[in-house]
């Protein structure tokens, strides 16, 4: 499977109905260059904070890394599982089981700490699980509607929701709405983000997910569209309240297209608000780019697969703590022997300058 781009379309024609709960304003509008800027080496951008080493043992391989976490000296690496170790990259544990029983997961969405209280959000489809810090499981709630993205702000837990192929008519609705959970797990507010009506059902999604981002001006919100449409999603939010207020307009020189086959030949996946950096990850006819804009220099960089490691290798750096501009990178561990398992990559954790 290609995890590149993990998109599978079951039918094309679609219309797209407009937001809602989306106050106007003007935008702030930033320019993503047509060209290439000359590679640029990570540490011109980044100083490294600490390479680790994932630590590989018998039943301890992971695979496609989807997403990290750091808290209280402990990394917390999620594939279709969470798997925990130390700094040094000693496996400690997997947090939770896997399987479809009560208090199990089949497969991880999405995972956020509450750095205050330790406390382990999981989303699994439909199902929220919650781990003490001492990675028990405490709290399983199955929730009627899938959970896409979850994140732990304050103590209150948000949700992203998507729910696919909604009746409407002769249509159907791909609907996005972002929900505030209470103390017992039962939504306290509502922000509907987005409805898209098709013609038939259409299924997208990618696996690195980063649709809230949390700063010190605020909580910011971009999720893609990734069904094919000849337009681009190309806005970042703030999230005020009940409502949503558009923050910051990437204008991207290439206009979007739809390809022989009808995909899109300009996908944005993520966009990612740091307090000194927007960070956006897009693909262009198939290849990947790193948008990397610094706020404080008022300069964009656009950058083919990302930047260079010491190595001359590019890199793709995702958020570890936005408020802190600090990120981490995968980095593959050299495979040698075809007859025995695969090691486990290196994380480098960097921040930027």
């Amino acid at each position: 499977m290609n995890f590149r781009l993990l998109i599978f379309y079951l039918t094309l024609p679609f219309l797209i109905s407009g937001y809602n709960g989306i106050a106007k304003s003007e935008l702030m509008t930033i320019q993503v260059p047509n060209k290439t800027d000359d590679a640029i080496l990570l540490s011109e951008m980044a100083i490294t904070v600490k390479k680790i080493k994932l630590e590989t043992r018998d039943g301890v391989f992971l695979g496609h890394i989807k997403d990290v976490k750091l808290h209280r000296d402990r990394l917390f690496v999620s594939d279709s599982k969470i798997s925990i170790f130390d700094v040094e990259g000693n496996f400690m544990q997997f947090l939770g089981k896997q399987g479809e029983g009560p208090g199990e997961y089949q497969r991880v969405n999405s995972m956020d700490i509450d750095g205050d209280s330790g406390r382990i959000f999981v989303s699994a489809y439909n199902k929220l699980l919650v781990y003490g810090p001492d990675y028990k499981l405490i709290e399983e709630r199955k929730l009627d509607y899938p959970i896409g993205y979850v994140k732990v702000l304050d103590g209150d837990v948000w949700l992203v929701s998507e729910k696919i192929g909604i009746k409407i008519g002769d249509h159907f609705a791909n609907q996005t709405n972002i929900y505030k959970l209470n103390d017992n797990f039962v939504i306290s507010d509502t922000i509907p983000f987005r409805t898209i009506i098709l013609d038939q059902k259409i299924i997208g999604g990618y696996p690195f997910r980063y649709w809230l981002s949390n700063i010190e001006e605020g909580l910011f919100m971009f999720m893609p569209v990734l069904t094919p449409e000849n337009m681009m999603r190309d806005t970042l939010y703030q999230v005020l309240g009940k409502t949503l207020k558009p923050a910051v307009k990437f204008r991207f020189e290439r206009p979007q297209s739809l390809g022989e086959r009808e995909y899109q030949t300009l996908l944005l996946y993520n966009m990612v608000n740091s307090s000194s950096y927007y960070l956006l990850e897009y693909d262009q006819d198939w290849k990947r780019f790193m948008f990397l804009y610094d706020k404080k220099k008022e300069l964009g960089y656009n950058l083919s697969e990302g930047l260079l490691d010491d190595n001359g290798e590019p890199v793709f750096v995702r958020p570890l703590d936005l408020k802190q501009d600090v990120f981490y990178y995968i980095k593959k561990a050299a495979y040698i022997d075809s007859s025995i398992e695969e090691q486990n990559p290196e994380i480098t954790i960097v921040k930027l300058k």
